[in-house]
């Protein structure tokens, strides 16, 4: 299965949170988080659904799209 958001930065404010609070959630600095969402690898990318999911609840379109590429 493949996860990939187009814009990590818009996914934490659309759940509410800040880049600080992300990077105290993962116990990392705000820099080694900036690092890691320019790296654009599937970990940032499955950091970012599993906080969707923890804060929002998935969204039905990100499912289908999900289910679509498997």
């Amino acid at each position: 299965m493949k996860v990939k958001y187009l814009n990590i930065k818009a996914e934490f404010k659309k759940i509410g949170l800040t880049n600080k609070e992300v990077a105290d959630i993962l116990e990392i600095s705000v820099q080694n988080l900036d690092y890691l969402i320019k790296q654009d690898k599937p970990r940032i990318h499955w950091i970012t659904f599993g906080l969707a999911n923890y804060y929002n609840g998935i969204e039905d379109n990100l499912i289908r799209g999900i289910n679509e590429t498997l």
